[in-house]
């Protein structure tokens, strides 16, 4: 693979409808306002687009507000353009069924090395979240504003730490669970190794040392937990969610703060809002039927080659 493109990624989502169904709901100009952006033009065939506009579109300077159709089989697969650094990238949507439920999977590649930092994996989470909340639930879970996003050229007025909320029609004792349980947090952050230990100072990670979380340092059941975080290299940041009861609802109100510059918060936004949307559907559906793989067995390649699989 060259050195100048990512690899590539991929992230499915599960529906437990049929797979011809999800293609309908997908390319609804009317669903796509609630999920994809403020303002919709479909025209869906080879040759045709897809245009989104508005504040919660992923349309940005660095991010084309369309999806030029290249190849089509109706009803199972379509191959697109999406300009990323104004570079033609190329994703492939595929629509298939399982045994006991249907499956929407994207693959997208011969991203730019140089957008990294636009944490393309997170936008799609994020984007096929929505578009699940839409369905399933008749709202969207969190729209981001991408009027705000510029994370390639930061400048020092921009802001050092993230505030972000999720609605979640639940009492508070279920999202403090999802976020405090071993268990639930294997299936809502993909944890493979999490600690959990429900005290003020208790161990608290998700993927191992030096990978998030560390340590509680407020842990009010039900109300509030905060805990410090450290990824990498990164210095010391603190992460603070809060559980609003909000009549039969919980607004789930989370804050990063500690940056020291806003170099430091770039692409935290977007990776809180994919996790936050997911946080929604797990405590409404029980599950968010998301997997992502960023890494796979086997030889990674440029997404130019799945024309050869049509």
């Amino acid at each position: 693979m060259p050195d100048e493109v990512l690899p590539v990624l991929r992230v499915m989502v599960r529906f437990a409808r049929p797979a011809t169904e999800v293609w309908d709901l997908f390319f609804d100009p009317v669903l796509m306002v609630q999920w994809l952006g403020n303002e919709i033009h479909t025209d869906l065939e080879e040759g045709g687009a897809i245009k989104f506009m508005g504040d919660n579109a992923p349309a940005t300077t660095d991010l084309g507000g369309q999806w030029e159709i290249k190849r089509m089989k109706p009803k199972e697969a379509v191959l697109c353009l999406w300009r990323v650094l104004g570079a033609d990238t190329l994703f492939l949507l595929r629509f298939a069924e399982r045994p006991t439920y249907s499956v929407l999977e994207v693959r997208h590649g011969a991203i730019p090395s140089a957008a990294k930092d636009l944490h393309m994996a997170e936008h799609w989470n994020l984007l096929l979240a929505n578009f699940k909340s839409v369905v399933e639930l008749g709202e969207p879970a969190v729209r981001f504003d991408y009027s705000k996003y510029h994370p390639l050229r930061v400048t020092r007025y921009d802001p050092t730490e993230v505030r972000m909320s999720v609605l979640c029609r639940a009492p508070p004792s279920l999202p403090f669970d999802v976020w405090t349980n071993p268990e639930k947090l294997r299936h809502f952050i993909r944890a493979t190794s999490p600690r959990v230990d429900r005290r003020y100072a208790g161990i608290y990670t998700w993927w191992g040392e030096g990978m998030g979380p560390v340590v509680f340092t407020k842990m009010e059941p039900e109300k509030e937990i905060e805990f410090s975080w450290v990824y990498g290299d990164e210095l010391e940041t603190r992460v603070n969610v809060r559980f609003e009861q909000v009549g039969e609802d919980t607004l789930v109100v989370l804050h990063h703060y500690g940056f020291r510059t806003p170099e430091a918060a770039v692409g935290y936004d977007i990776g809180w809002a994919s996790i936050l949307s997911e946080l929604k559907l797990v405590c409404e559906l029980g599950e968010s039927g998301i997997e992502r793989m960023s890494d796979y067995d086997g030889p990674v390649e440029p997404v130019l080659h799945f024309e050869d699989e049509w």
